[in-house]
């Protein structure tokens, strides 16, 4: 039989979406489906209307089960800015909306008998492959990345953290810093240090210094902390007590217990 385009048709509509479906405890049917998380387990989609909800809006849902996925693997999927932007740009993509911890497809009634309702199948299980993919991400992360596990690091315990933003300094200049976070009591403001070039940490150093002596007008507002990776000895100490003289200098991850005490003051 030759191959054509027709033909070729006819054999891809021979795949099943649905492999097998059964009702789950609050009535929503479960779709296992052919499509696969990164370690291989099945993906399953949820089709219905949750408790409370007016049957009009249905969902095609993965009900959480791909930031399950991740938080068994030790990955939060909105733990860090980086994160947030892929599962938001995964979303916008696919015309997914992200409703808390679920990836969903909202359906009207008439559309369960049209190609709509496979569509949305295909696009929320394109959306969790590619939200799992983010295990791959963290395996492969470059070394460099101290930034992300300070962040991820505050963020593993609860506590929101603001990133990439700027902050009014002197001479009327917006100065980058690495974070921003809210305690208890005090606001607190971070930048980190790290670098794997020796010949740059000096230039590095100088950088974290200029950045805080131009928000010395914030020092009434926020405390001034300075992470610098212990893993490495590249920064001199001559720069550590340099910076020390602008803002609380504390090494990460050597001494994680003084930073989460100091931030969550």
């Amino acid at each position: 039989m030759p191959l054509d385009c027709e033909t070729l048709k006819g054999m891809a509509t021979s795949l099943a979406l649905v492999t097998e479906c059964d009702v789950i405890k609050n009535g929503m049917l479960r779709l296992a489906t052919p499509f696969r998380y990164p370690d291989g387990s099945q993906i399953d989609l949820f089709l219905g209307s949750p408790p409370g909800l007016v049957f009009d809006d249905i969902r095609v849902t993965d009900l959480g089960q791909t930031a399950a996925y991740l938080f068994d693997l030790q990955l939060k999927p909105w733990a860090t800015f980086k994160r947030k932007q892929i599962v938001e740009d995964v979303c916008k993509t696919l015309s997914v909306t992200q409703d808390g911890g679920e990836l969903l497809v909202r359906l009207k009634k008439e559309e369960l008998a049209t190609s709509s309702l496979s569509d949305a199948m295909v696009r929320v299980a394109q959306a969790c492959i590619r939200t799992a993919d983010i295990a791959y991400t963290q395996r492969l992360r470059a070394p460099a990345s101290f930034k992300d596990e300070v962040e991820e690091f505050i963020s593993s315990d609860g506590i929101d953290v603001e990133s990439g933003l700027v902050v009014p300094g002197r001479f009327n200049k917006d100065v980058p810093v690495d974070f921003r976070i809210k305690g208890r009591r005090i606001k607190s403001l971070i930048l980190t240090l790290s670098t794997q070039n020796n010949a740059a940490a000096h230039g590095v150093s100088n950088e974290v210094f200029r950045r805080w002596y131009d928000l010395e007008p914030q020092r009434a507002n926020y405390q001034f902390l300075t992470l610098f990776d212990s893993t490495n000895n590249s920064i001199r100490d001559d720069d550590l007590a340099r910076i020390g003289e602008v803002s609380t200098v504390l090494a990460f991850p050597a001494q994680q217990e003084a930073v989460m005490e100091a931030i969550a003051a």
